[in-house]
């Protein structure tokens, strides 16, 4: 019986050492993880700017000098051109060039409007600051296709310089009362423009206020004797 129990120890030590020999089995691989979607980033584009709003500047008695009233400019044909001819009423000048966008989106509201006024003795004219010698043709071009109707002359380095005050960007107007004074200035284009300045003309349609009487001079008595 003893031999027997220690026959079964002993196979029982060897299966031990047995297993203990044999390499462990490799861990058991995890499943591996679902890559990550993408993330998609949207990002809409900028909206246009908006054109820069006209300025409809309020003038401090500010006037087109005589200088530039009296100078003589040309037409689109090379004749004589004069604001002075044009005093006594109220006056609409407009400086532009052809290759100015927002004065191409000007011009017709300014025919708009000289049909409007030309019956209450409104004058509208538009100088363009190009080289009458390069960019005739061009012009004239132009204002067929526009159908301009009121005057337009070429403003020299002189005139544009003075009729601007400082500014040179274009499309510059300016609104002139009968005496000559800037009742507005308007610098840019938007679609306000035309009801800025159909209400700046019919205020320089206006009739001026009579000037103030002067008081009456003071009377004093008689000195006593």
């Amino acid at each position: 019986m003893r031999k027997l129990i220690h026959a079964l120890a002993a196979c029982a030590l060897a299966a031990s050492a047995a297993a203990a020999q044999q390499p462990a089995p490799p861990p058991a691989e995890a499943p591996a993880r679902p890559a990550p979607a993408p993330v998609i980033t949207y990002e809409p584009a900028a909206p246009p700017a908006r054109p820069a709003a006209p300025t409809a500047a309020k003038i401090e008695r500010q006037v087109v000098p005589e200088e530039i009233f009296a100078r003589e400019l040309k037409d689109l044909e090379g004749q004589s051109l004069q604001l002075s001819s044009l005093g006594g009423r109220v006056l609409v000048i407009n400086l532009w060039a052809t290759w100015c966008g927002p004065c191409r989106m000007e011009i017709p509201e300014l025919v708009k409007l000289h049909e409007e006024f030309s019956g209450r003795g409104v004058e509208f004219v538009g100088l363009t600051t190009e080289d009458p010698e390069e960019e005739g043709e061009k012009v004239r071009d132009f204002a067929a296709q526009f159908g301009v109707r009121y005057k337009l002359g070429w403003a020299d380095r002189e005139t544009a310089v003075a009729l601007m005050a400082g500014r040179s960007s274009i499309p510059q107007t300016l609104v002139v009362a009968p005496d000559g004074h800037i009742a507005a200035r308007f610098r840019g284009y938007s679609p306000r423009l035309p009801a800025l300045m159909r209400a700046a003309i019919e205020k320089a349609l206006e009739p001026a206020p009579p000037a103030a009487a002067a008081p009456p001079a003071e009377t004093l008595p008689p000195p006593r004797p």
